[in-house]
C-alpha cells in the first residue's frame, strides 16, 4: 500500500520537460518557427533583458510556433514572461494554442502598464511585464504550440515579446505509454503499443512506410517545417489511408491516437472518419474547432492540428483500419495531413485482482505457493497435487490439513493450536463470523463441522470433497465427479457454452472430445528447467532452481525470506535485474551500491530532491538539488529571496540576481567592462584571455604564442615577418598588396599562394545567376559559372545548392532544380543548372531569390569561387486563384466560340458570294493575336485568354490546314530560338518554317485555278461532240455550267491576288522583320535562302503599297472623303508595318514599345473616324469598334510596366485584365452580330430574288396565255370576216352574172 501511495505522489508531480530563452543574453532561437517575420532579427533587447520579439517585432498576423516530441503524460503546464508593449486596445488578446485547444486567451490594455521599458516614449501608454502560467489536459505524442495575438495594427504601434518559456509535464506512471490522470500504474500498464507511424519531427528522419494511401500523394510533406504524411494540396477528397494489422495479441479494447492537420476551407458538411473492420468509430466535424489566427501552410484559409484519441471494444486478432473524409472540393481548396499515429491494445494485467481473458485467477500478488501464481491456479507450498487452488495431497514431510486444504511441515512449533486454545480462547467473535466455532483475538481459528477457515477472506466456507452433498453443494469433488469445481457443477476449461456440466461449444483452437476441450497442436512453452508444466504454466522447477514470477531462476540469497523474495527482487527503479543484482536503472536514475538513486541535474525533481535546475551554480535558488538562498539574503523561502537585494543585485523573478553590464561587480562576477566584446579581458563579467595568449592572469596577457606580438593586451600577428600564424592566410615577408598576399597577410582575390609565400595570379571563377523568363505561374533562372569548375569531394553537388526566397515562408513557394551539366569530381566542366520557381501567393514587392552554395568549387588551377552566395530579383509572381482561373477560362471559351462562329458564317457568306466580308473580318481580327507579343508581364488571367487568339491568326489557321503535311515530315525546318516574348511563345525565327504554309496554300490555289481552266476546256469539247447532239437538254446544262465557271475564272484577277496577300500580310510582315532581326550564320547557305525570302516578301509588300498609291485618283479630281477612303488600304498596310516593327525592334524597350503602339493605334483611329462612307457604314462601324478596343488596350498596358509593379497590387492588375478582356471580347461579339445580320440579309435577298423570279415567270406565262387567246380570237374574226367577204363576193358575182 505504501508503494502505491509513493507512485501516486510521484505521478502527480509536475516535471520540467522543456525550457528556452532563460539566459541573460539570447543568441539562438532553439528551432522555433516564426510566422510572417524575419527570424534573423527576432531577438531584441527590452530594457536590460534580451527577449524573443519585442518592440516592432510581433504584431498583426505574426506568431511564434514550436513542435515538441513528448514522453507519456496526461497534463501540461506552461509558464513564461510576457512583454506587452505600447498601445494595446481593451479588446486585444494574447493567445496560446496547444494543438486545437486555445489554452490561454487574456486581454491586455496599454493603459495598464507600469512604465516605459522598450516601447515608444508616450504618455498615454506604458509597457507591461507579466509572469503567466496555465495548465491544461494533454495526452498527445507531440504538441504544436502557437503563440500569437489579435493585434490589428503595425508593430510600430503595438507589439509583444516573451522569454523564460518553460513547459512542465505531469508524467504517466513509470512503464506506462498512455494514461489519464486517474490511472494507477496497474491501469495504464495494461495498454500495450502495437503500431506506430509518422512520429518523427525531423523531416530527414520522417518515414512514410506503413499505411497505404489511395487517391493521394504517398510522399512526405512539410507544413511550416513540420513533416506529415499527406498535406497541402496533395490529399483531400476521396483520399483513404488504410492499414491491416494481423496477429494482434489477446486483448479486450483498442485505442487509436493521431494528430490530424485540417488545411484550408473545410465546410460544415466536411467530416473526418475512421473505420475499424468496417465499423464507423469516428465521424467528427472539424470546421467548428478553434483555428490558428493565421494560416501556416494553406493560402487564405486557416489551419489547425487536432489531437484525436479513440477508445473502443475490440478483441479479434486482426484489424482493418481506414481513415476517410467527406470532403467535396478540389485538393487546392480542402486538404489534410496526418502524423503521430499510435495504436494501443488493452491486455489483461496480472496482479490487478481482476480475472480477465485468459487468466484463471488473480490474487493481487506475485507470491508463489499461495494457490494462484502468475494468474494461473497453482498448488500451495508443499502440495503435490492440486486443482483450481485446492490442494488434494502433499509431498513427503508435509501434513495435509483437510479442513484448511493446505500442507503443513512436520515441525514442532513453539505453540501448537491446542496450546493456544488453552491459553486464550473465546467462542464468540466480534464482529461475528458465520459458522465459526472458536475465536482467538477476534480471529476465527476453528470453524464448525463441514466448514473450513479461508485465511484470504477471514470466512468459514463449506468443505467440499467430504463425500457429503450439503444444502449449498450441487456435487462433491471427493466423489471424483470430473465436472465438479468447489462443489459446483462446472465444465472443463476453455468451454464457451456449458449446460449442467456438459460442454457444447469450445473456444477457438480447441476441439470437443468426450466432453473435454483439447487444444489443437498444443506445444509446451515452459522452460527446459521446469519439472511440472500444465497448460504452458510452470508449477515446479528442477533441483537447484526456484520458481519466481513464472520463471525458473537460480537460487539467490540465503532462502530465509524465500516467500517474500526480498533478496531476489531489485530496486523499484531497476530496469535490468538478475538474481537480486541490478545492472541498469531507469531513466533519470543512476546505479550506486546496487540501488537506483535519482540523478541531480537532470531537470527532473525526484524523490529526496528539493529542486533541480540542471546546474551546480550556488546561490541561484537551487544547489545540488537542495534549496539554496541567494548571497546576503535574509528572508528566503524555498530558494526564493523575499527581501530586498544588496547593491549590485536586482530582484528578478523573486531572485536576487546580478546584471552583467551594470558596471558593478557583485556576486559571481569577476569583472565588469560594460560591453559584450569577447577576448578583451572581460567577457560576460568573467575574466577572458585574449586570443593566441600563452600566459594570462585575470584576463591580462603577459606572453603571446609564437608569431604574435602583445600590444595593449591583445596578441596581434606580425604580418610581414615571413612566419605564417594561424590567423594569417599567407606571409610573403612584406606588407605590400598586389603581389598575392595583402598588407594584412590575407590571400588576395585572383591569387593562389602555396605554403603561404609562393603566390601566383589565377583568375577566380564567379557564381552567376541570370533570370531567364516567366511562363505562366513559373519563373526560370540559370545558375552557371564564369569558368569551368570541378569538385574536390565525391558528392552529388545538386544537393549542396540551397535555394530560398528572402522573407517568404517556405510553404509559399516551390523551387525545382534541373541539372543541365552537373559538377564532376576532379573533372572541370561548364556547370549549369536551371531553376524553376513557383510562388503560391501575391507579393507587394519583387521577390529575391537567394542562391547559396555550401560546397566550394574550384577551377582547373584550383582557384576557388569568389562568391558562394548570389541574389537574383524575380518578377512578381503570376499567381491567380482557382476562381480567377475559372473566370478567365470561361471568357476564353466565349472568345473561341465567337471566333469559330464568325469563321463559319463568313464561309457561308463566301458560298453565297460575299468574299470581301471574310477577308475584311480576318484582317481586322488578326491584330488581336499580336497583342500578346507586347513585352509586359500580363497576369495569368490574360495569358489564359490569349490562348484563344491563336484561332484568329492566319498562320495558326494555315498551320492547322497543313498539320497533315507536318506529320508526313515534309518541308520540315530547324527551330531557331527567338528572344523575349517571342521566345516565351516558342516562335520559330526561321522564316522558312512560317513561309511553308504560304507556299502550300499558294500551290493549292494555283492547282484549283488550273483545274478550273481544264474543266472549262473539257465542257467546251463535250458541247461540240456529235454523240451528245441527240441530248439537247444535257447540252444546255453543260452550257449553263460553263458560263458559271467562266464567270468565276474571270474573277481571279490581280485584285484577288492582292486581297489574298493583304489578308496574309500580318504574318508575312512579322516573319520577314523577325528574320531580319535574328542572328545569321553566313557560313551556312540557309542564311542566304532565308534572307532572300525575306527581301522578296518585303519587295512584294512595298509593291502593294506603291500600287495602292498609284491607283488613287488625285485629290483635285474627287471629294476629300473619297480621297481618304481610297487611301485606306495604304494606311492599313503602313499601320501593319509600324505595329510589327515596334513589336520586333523594340521588344527589349518595354515603355517605348507600348507608347509607340498606342500612338500608332490612336492615329489610325482618328483616321478611321474621319473617313466617313455612307455606302460602307457597317465597315465604318466595325473599324471604329476594333480600333477603339486596340487603342484602349495598348494604352492600358502601361499598368503592366515593371517600374510600376511595386506600387500596384496584383489584385488591381487582375481587375484591369478583366477590363482588357472585355474590350477584346466585345469586338468579337459585335463582329458576330454584324455577320449574323449580313447572313440574314443575304439569305433574305436570295429568297426575295427567288420569289421575284418565280412571280415573273408566272406573269410571263399568264401574258403568253392571254396573247395566245387574243391571237385565237383575232384569227377567228379574220376567218369570219373572210367568210363574210367571200359570201359577199360570191353574191356580187352572182348578181353581176344575173345582170349580164
Amino acid at each position: 500500500m505504501l508503494l502505491i501511495c509513493i507512485l501516486i505522489s510521484i505521478t502527480n508531480q509536475q516535471t520540467l520537460f522543456y525550457s528556452a530563452f532563460s539566459d541573460t543574453i539570447l543568441t539562438q532561437t532553439d528551432n522555433w518557427r516564426f510566422l510572417n517575420i524575419n527570424p534573423s532579427n527576432i531577438i531584441t533587447q527590452c530594457g536590460s533583458e534580451y527577449i524573443i520579439g519585442g518592440f516592432e517585432r510581433f504584431a498583426q498576423s505574426q506568431a511564434a510556433t514550436k513542435i515538441l516530441l513528448l514522453p507519456p503524460h496526461y497534463r501540461m503546464k506552461i509558464s513564461m514572461t510576457l512583454y506587452i508593449i505600447d498601445s494595446w486596445d481593451l479588446n486585444e488578446y494574447f493567445q496560446v494554442y496547444a494543438d486545437q485547444n486555445l489554452v490561454y486567451n487574456v486581454a491586455y490594455s496599454g493603459l495598464q502598464g507600469t512604465g516605459h521599458i522598450c516601447g515608444q516614449q508616450q504618455t498615454y501608454t506604458k509597457d507591461q511585464i507579466h509572469n503567466i502560467q496555465f495548465e491544461f489536459d494533454h495526452t498527445g505524442l507531440t504538441t504544436y504550440l502557437y503563440l500569437t495575438s489579435t493585434l490589428d495594427n503595425s508593430a510600430w504601434d503595438e507589439s509583444w515579446g516573451f522569454k523564460n518559456f518553460k513547459l512542465f509535464l505531469y508524467l504517466c506512471p513509470p512503464g506506462c505509454l498512455v494514461c489519464i490522470q486517474s490511472d494507477s500504474e496497474f491501469d495504464c500498464k495494461s495498454w500495450v503499443l502495437t503500431h506506430t507511424a509518422y512520429t518523427e519531427i525531423d523531416y530527414t528522419l520522417f518515414i512514410t512506410d506503413g499505411w497505404t494511401i489511395s487517391y493521394g500523394d504517398v510522399n512526405k510533406q512539410q507544413c511550416f517545417m513540420i513533416p506529415t504524411i499527406c498535406g497541402y494540396e496533395v490529399c483531400g477528397k476521396d483520399t483513404v489511408l488504410s492499414l491491416n494489422l494481423i496477429n494482434i495479441p489477446t486483448h479486450s479494447q483498442m485505442k487509436i491516437k493521431l494528430k490530424y492537420l485540417k488545411i484550408d476551407s473545410w465546410e460544415v458538411s466536411d467530416y473526418v472518419q475512421l473505420k475499424v473492420d468496417g465499423e464507423l468509430i469516428l465521424d467528427q466535424q472539424l470546421s467548428q474547432l478553434n483555428e490558428y489566427l493565421y494560416g501556416i501552410c494553406g493560402t487564405t484559409q486557416k489551419e489547425v492540428f487536432v489531437n484525436i484519441e479513440l477508445t473502443f471494444p475490440h478483441s479479434i486478432t486482426s484489424a482493418r483500419i481506414k481513415i476517410l473524409n467527406t470532403l467535396d472540393q478540389a485538393f487546392s481548396d480542402e486538404s489534410f495531413g496526418i502524423r503521430d499515429i499510435q495504436i494501443f491494445i488493452k491486455q489483461s494485467l496480472c496482479g490487478d485482482q481482476v480475472v480477465e481473458l485468459q487468466e484463471e485467477c488473480d490474487d493481487g500478488n506475485l507470491f508463489p505457493f499461495d494457490g494462484c501464481f502468475n494468474c494461473m491456479f497453482s498448488c500451495v507450498d508443499g502440495c503435490s497435487e492440486c486443482r483450481d487452488m485446492i490442494c488434494l495431497s502433499c509431498y513427503e514431510g508435509w501434513i495435509y490439513l483437510e479442513y484448511e486444504q493446505i500442507c503443513e511441515k512436520e515441525i514442532i512449533q513453539e505453540y501448537s493450536l491446542i496450546t493456544i486454545l488453552e491459553l486464550q480462547t473465546q467462542f464468540d467473535c466480534f464482529p461475528p463470523i458465520d459458522n465459526c466455532q472458536v475465536c482467538l483475538l477476534g480471529k476465527c481459528i476453528l470453524c464448525q463441522n463441514d466448514f473450513f477457515f479461508n485465511q484470504f477472506n477471514d470466512k468459514c466456507e463449506q468443505i467440499c470433497f467430504d463425500q457429503i452433498n450439503s444444502y449449498y453443494e450441487l456435487c462433491d469433488e471427493y466423489q471424483l465427479q470430473p465436472f465438479c469445481n468447489r462443489c459446483q457443477i462446472k465444465c472443463n476449461d476453455h468451454c464457451l457454452n456449458c449446460n449442467q456440466g456438459i460442454c457444447q461449444v469450445c473456444e477457438n483452437d480447441f476441439i470437443l472430445e468426450n466432453n473435454y476441450c483439447i487444444q489443437i497442436g498444443k506445444v509446451n512453452l515452459c522452460q527446459p528447467q521446469c519439472q511440472i508444466c500444465i497448460d504452458n504454466i510452470c508449477y515446479k522447477c528442477q533441483s537447484g532452481q526456484l520458481l519466481i514470477l513464472g520463471q525458473c531462476q537460480n537460487i539467490c540469497g540465503n532462502q530465509i525470506a524465500l516467500y517474500t523474495l526480498e533478496e531476489c527482487v531489485c530496486d523499484l527503479y531497476c530496469e535490468e535485474c538478475e538474481d537480486g543484482i541490478c545492472y541498469q536503472c531507469n531513466n533519470y536514475f543512476k546505479l550506486f551500491n546496487n540501488q537506483c538513486i535519482s540523478t541531480c541535474g537532470d531537470l527532473i525533481v525526484q524523490e529526496h530532491e528539493d529542486c533541480d535546475d540542471g546546474n551546480n551554480i550556488e546561490f541561484d535558488g537551487c544547489f545540488y538539488c537542495q534549496y539554496s538562498c541567494p548571497i546576503e539574503c535574509i528572508k528566503c523561502e524555498q530558494g526564493i529571496c523575499q527581501d530586498k537585494c544588496l547593491p549590485g543585485f536586482y530582484l528578478i523573478n523573486n531572485i536576487c540576481s546580478t546584471i552583467c553590464g551594470d558596471s558593478i561587480i557583485a556576486g559571481n562576477e569577476q569583472c565588469e567592462d560594460n560591453n559584450t566584446q569577447e577576448f578583451d579581458g572581460c567577457y560576460l563579467c568573467q575574466f577572458s584571455c585574449p586570443l593566441n595568449c600563452e600566459e594570462c592572469i585575470n584576463g591580462i596577457c603577459s606572453n603571446c604564442n609564437f608569431g604574435f606580438k602583445l600590444i595593449e593586451n591583445k596578441c596581434t600577428n606580425v604580418c610581414g615577418d615571413g612566419i605564417m600564424s594561424n590567423e594569417e592566410q599567407c606571409d610573403d615577408g612584406n606588407q605590400e598588396s598586389g603581389d598575392g598576399c595583402s598588407q594584412i597577410c590575407q590571400v588576395e582575390i585572383d591569387w593562389i599562394c602555396n605554403q603561404g609565400n609562393d603566390c601566383t595570379f589565377v583568375k577566380y571563377p564567379n557564381l552567376k545567376c541570370e533570370y531567364m523568363m516567366q511562363k505562366n505561374q513559373y519563373q526560370y533562372a540559370q545558375i552557371k559559372f564564369s569558368q569551368a569548375v570541378q569538385m574536390l569531394s565525391d558528392i552529388n553537388y545538386q544537393n549542396t545548392i540551397e535555394l530560398s526566397i528572402i522573407d517568404l515562408n517556405q510553404t509559399l513557394y516551390a523551387i525545382t532544380i534541373k541539372e543541365i551539366q552537373s559538377a564532376q569530381y576532379q573533372v572541370t566542366t561548364d556547370v549549369e543548372y536551371i531553376v524553376q520557381i513557383e510562388i503560391f501567393t501575391n507579393l507587394p514587392n519583387h521577390p529575391i531569390l537567394k542562391v547559396k552554395l555550401t560546397e566550394q568549387l574550384f577551377s582547373a588551377n584550383l582557384a576557388p569561387l569568389v562568391n558562394m552566395v548570389d541574389y537574383l530579383q524575380l518578377n512578381q509572381p503570376n499567381y491567380t486563384t482557382d476562381q480567377q482561373v475559372y473566370i478567365a477560362q470561361t471568357v476564353q471559351m466565349i472568345s473561341e466560340i465567337s471566333v469559330k462562329s464568325i469563321y463559319a458564317i463568313s464561309i457561308i457568306l463566301i458560298l453565297l458570294g460575299n468574299v470581301l466580308s471574310f477577308w475584311g473580318i480576318l484582317d481586322a481580327l488578326q491584330q488581336q493575336s499580336y497583342l500578346k507579343f507586347i513585352n509586359v508581364l500580363y497576369p495569368q488571367t490574360l495569358i489564359i485568354y490569349f490562348q484563344s487568339s491563336e484561332l484568329i491568326s492566319v498562320q495558326s489557321l494555315l498551320n492547322s490546314i497543313t498539320d497533315l503535311n507536318k506529320k508526313a515530315k515534309l518541308l520540315q525546318f530547324p527551330y531557331l530560338e527567338s528572344y523575349e516574348k517571342f521566345q516565351y511563345y516558342e516562335v520559330n525565327a526561321d522564316i522558312t518554317e512560317g513561309f511553308r504554309t504560304e507556299i502550300l496554300v499558294s500551290l493549292t490555289l494555283l492547282l484549283c485555278y488550273i483545274c478550273s481552266i481544264l474543266l472549262e476546256r473539257v465542257i467546251s469539247i463535250l458541247e461540240l461532240s456529235s454523240s451528245l447532239q441527240g441530248f439537247p437538254k444535257f447540252i444546255r446544262f453543260l452550257q449553263k455550267q460553263q458560263r458559271k465557271l467562266n464567270l468565276q475564272i474571270k474573277k481571279i484577277d490581280i485584285s484577288f491576288i492582292k486581297n489574298t496577300l493583304l489578308a496574309c500580310s500580318w504574318d508575312l510582315i512579322f516573319m520577314s522583320l523577325l528574320e531580319l532581326y535574328s542572328d545569321h550564320d553566313f557560313s551556312y547557305y540557309r542564311s542566304y535562302v532565308r534572307l532572300s525570302i525575306t527581301f522578296v516578301i518585303l519587295i512584294i509588300i512595298i509593291t502593294l503599297i506603291l500600287s495602292q498609291i498609284s491607283g488613287v485618283t488625285p485629290l483635285k479630281k474627287q471629294d476629300l472623303n473619297q480621297f481618304w477612303l481610297q487611301k485606306q488600304p495604304v494606311f492599313l498596310l503602313i499601320k501593319k508595318i509600324s505595329i510589327i516593327s515596334i513589336l520586333v525592334f523594340y521588344q527589349r524597350e518595354q515603355i517605348l514599345q507600348t507608347l509607340l503602339m498606342t500612338f500608332v493605334n490612336t492615329f489610325y483611329l482618328i483616321y478611321i473616324i474621319n473617313m466617313k462612307n455612307a455606302e460602307e457604314f457597317q465597315f465604318y462601324i466595325k473599324n471604329i469598334i476594333m480600333e477603339t478596343s486596340l487603342t484602349l488596350f495598348t494604352a492600358s498596358t502601361f499598368l503592366n510596366w515593371d517600374i510600376l509593379q511595386r506600387y500596384l497590387s496584383y489584385n488591381f492588375i487582375i481587375t484591369i485584365s478583366w477590363i482588357q478582356m472585355f474590350l477584346l471580347v466585345s469586338v468579337l461579339i459585335s463582329f458576330l452580330i454584324f455577320e449574323l445580320y449580313n447572313l440574314f440579309y443575304v439569305i433574305k435577298r436570295k429568297i426575295t430574288k427567288l420569289i421575284e423570279k418565280r412571280m415573273s415567270k408566272i406573269k410571263s406565262n399568264e401574258q403568253q396565255q392571254s396573247q395566245k387567246l387574243d391571237n385565237q380570237i383575232q384569227n377567228a374574226n379574220l376567218e369570219f370576216q373572210k367568210t363574210i367577204f367571200q359570201r359577199v363576193s360570191f353574191l356580187k358575182d352572182k348578181q353581176i352574172q344575173i345582170q349580164k
